[in-house]
């Protein structure tokens, strides 16, 4: 194969997938001919000299692949015959080095890294000299040797590029980045930056209100300013392929910086501004841009919401952001985020046109403002969306996003509740449990926080449909109930075994304080499945409280000790605490203390034990008993596995044989298919007390729970 300026040879750009239609537009505006649009690149036609121009110039390409061979490579030995069509010996110097990178699987190579060395021996066979003289591998190469297999089909190339074409030379290595620099040219592209430098206004502005580490605006300056990526990344050609055109290259280099200069001798026409709260990352966006020695620009450790926007002017500009967005955060904190980063950038001024960038489940809409188009981007593997905004102004009117029926019936719940909340025996309380089956949540108030549970969604209901009726009912609630997004905590409540429901959630470790009945509680609504309160018992805490003067008290399973409480500020002469998790035995502590109510050996106790083994062997004798077991556990703590059904006869006898004659065992479980067994009932007096132990704001699910009240015949 003879090289020479003017004949035509076959090349592969890679790129980001979604980016290959702009990289074939550049790619065709170098010099290319032929250009063919492929997954994640473009295969084009063009001599040295455009080749040469576009490992110089491309903001976009990934990689430069000169295409050596194409054919059969379903197997190792079509592989091998394809190799042996190349001639090696016209590329590669014998005292060089290369690498090879393999890409795909043939039915006898099943794993790259095998294909690789597979490839490199074969090479290496071929270029062997009679006094063994051949190549070396390194992992830094004079050229890197491309494979690609596909359907049975192979292609076998040379990088040309010594380093990632996308690569500008200038980033930190320790400092952390959004999105590679191409990727940051092709959004700057969609967005219509190059339009606003070649209509040469006096002065065109680049704002990026939450700049991260600068990516755009030094993509933005680059553009601007006529800078080749080429002429930053040092190494960008493989300069010992033997092919190569020193002095071709050289006049390209040259040329490139005759245009950098010409470029920066404009530089007065752009002004340059980024905004961001993170100190560490304005650092280094500021070090990176000083590391390229381009004219000064603006940086403002400012979040949006502080940035004066209508202090800058400009004949033209463009705002472009990458907007934050964490799918782990509820939509509400995004609602109030992306609306109010709408209302401040919309004191810009007319002559600026905007782009915001953002992962694809981010909801832009929220920001309120009329977009022209949308575009998808792959950054890394995630998928990401560009919003094109030909004016900066948001709707005169934002929409609501609430969703009508769920805000009548939160509205017609409180109207039913007003006597009780005003009682003021209260201020936590269920407001709404899945009554409307579209709205599958269970709401409480706790203080002045909400607390949102979702229940899993039936296997009819795609997950995009949920996450939008999710996030109507968090904006719905925030406007019906005035909270703010801040004071609504959103947790996915599914099926729990054992005690999977105590288990810890997340770590946020915040708390608050609620009243009952006089009694104050900790509550944490992030941390755990559970709030540490089970709201629907709060008849029987109160039964408990009003009951226990004098008498001794046994609480099994007692979670965070609010009936213990209530029995001990009631007049219990002692009350016993049993429960298998040490965390929330502390927690019952608390509780104690936060009702000056002090703990002692003898008057109150907390026992760390399994409730069912504890039970079946203590000794002691109690007159009330507090009994609310799960309704299956096989927690690794305990040595068998407990099922409330199943075992409830053994668990209720050995209740019964510590409780005194006169005496009452409340026995209460939230399993709604439970059946009391009729062995209890002939041995003992029970009183269904299910009715009375429901309180009002539960009353819309008279299954919530169960509950009897159980004492020894006479």
């Amino acid at each position: 194969m003879q090289f020479e300026n003017s004949v035509k040879y076959e090349w592969f750009f890679a790129c980001p997938q979604f980016v290959e239609p702009l990289l074939a537009e550049e790619l065709s505006g170098l010099g290319a001919e032929q250009t063919k649009i492929g997954h994640s690149g473009v295969q084009v036609m063009g001599d040295l000299r455009f080749a040469y121009r576009a490992l110089i110039w491309s903001r976009l390409a990934s990689r430069a692949t000169l295409q050596l061979a194409y054919g059969f490579g379903k197997d190792q030995a079509e592989l091998s015959t394809l190799i042996k069509t190349i001639p090696w010996a016209e590329h590669l110097r014998i005292d060089g080095s290369f690498k090879v990178r393999f890409s795909g699987l043939t039915d006898d190579i099943r794993n790259t890294q095998f294909g690789a060395q597979w490839v490199k021996d074969q090479i290496v066979d071929l270029l062997r000299t009679p006094e063994g003289q051949r190549p070396s591998i390194s992992a830094n190469p004079d050229l890197v040797v491309s494979v690609n297999v596909h359907k049975g089909k192979a292609s076998i190339g040379i990088d040309l590029n010594q380093k990632g074409l996308h690569q500008r030379g200038y980033r930190d290595l320790d400092a952390y980045y959004a999105l590679h620099e191409n990727l940051a040219a092709a959004v700057l592209i969609r967005a219509g930056w190059p339009e606003l430098i070649k209509a040469e206004q006096p002065v065109t502005c680049l704002l990026d209100p939450i700049c991260g580490s600068g990516e755009f605006i030094i993509e933005a300056a680059l553009m601007a300013l006529d800078i080749a990526p080429g002429l930053l990344r040092g190494a960008t050609v493989a300069q010992r392929w033997l092919k190569h055109d020193a002095q071709l290259y050289g006049e390209l280099l040259s040329e490139a910086r005759e245009r950098q200069q010409a470029g920066l001798a404009k530089a007065e026409r752009f002004h340059f501004i980024g905004c961001e709260l993170d100190k560490d990352k304005l650092a280094t966006a500021k070090s990176d841009w000083a590391t390229l020695g381009l004219p000064a620009a603006q940086w403002l450790n400012q979040a949006p919401k502080q940035i004066e926007f209508a202090s800058f002017q400009a004949d033209q500009g463009l705002l472009l952001s990458q907007l934050p967005f964490n799918a782990e955060q509820h939509a509400l904190t995004w609602r109030t985020a992306y609306s109010e980063f709408g209302q401040a950038i919309s004191s810009l001024s007319t002559q600026f046109r905007g782009a915001l960038f953002a992962p694809a489940a981010a909801p832009l809409a929220f920001t309120d403002l009329f977009y022209s188009k949308t575009y998808r981007y792959l950054n890394g593997r995630d998928e990401y969306q560009l919003w094109t905004l030909d004016k900066l102004v948001q709707k005169a009117r934002p929409t609501l996003w609430i969703a009508e029926d769920f805000a009548n019936r939160i509205e017609k719940n409180l109207r039913k509740l007003k006597g009780f909340i005003q009682r003021g025996h209260t201020d936590a309380y269920r407001i709404y449990d899945a009554d409307i089956p579209e709205y599958a949540v269970a709401v409480d108030r706790y203080a002045d926080w909400l607390h949102v549970q979702e229940y899993a969604p039936p296997a009819s209901i795609d997950e995009k449909t949920a996450q939008q009726r999710l996030d109507q009912v968090l904006m719905t609630l925030a406007e019906v109930l005035k909270v703010p997004a801040n004071k609504i905590v959103l947790k996915q409540r599914k099926r729990q075994k054992g005690f999977d429901q105590y288990e810890r959630q997340a770590q946020v470790g915040q708390s608050l304080v609620v009243h009952e009945h006089g009694l104050r509680f900790k509550i944490n609504l992030s941390d755990y499945l559970d709030t540490g309160l089970f709201l629907d018992h709060r008849p029987m805490r109160l039964w408990m409280q009003q009951h226990a003067q004098g008498k001794s008290v046994l609480n099994l399973f007692c979670y965070t000790g609010a009936v213990s409480v209530h029995a001990a500020a009631g007049g219990a002469s002692r009350v016993d605490s049993v429960d298998l998790s040490s965390t929330y035995l502390a927690w019952a502590e608390d509780n104690f203390q936060l009702n000056h109510l002090k703990l002692n050996p003898y008057n109150y106790r907390t026992i760390r034990a399994n409730a069912v083994e504890w039970l079946a062997n203590c000794k002691q004798r109690y007159d009330l008993i507090f009994l609310d077991p799960p309704t299956f556990s096989n927690s690794k703590r305990m040595q068998t596995v407990f099922d409330v059904q199943r075992d409830q006869v053994s668990l209720l006898q050995n209740a019964m044989q510590v409780l005194e004659r006169n005496g009452v065992l409340v026995f209460s479980n939230n399993f709604r298919k439970f059946k009391l067994d009729p062995i209890i009932e002939e041995r003992y007096a029970v009183e269904d007390y299910r009715l009375q132990s429901i309180p009002e704001d539960f009353q819309r699910d008279m299954k919530i729970h169960s509950c009897w009240l159980i004492r020894h015949k006479h």
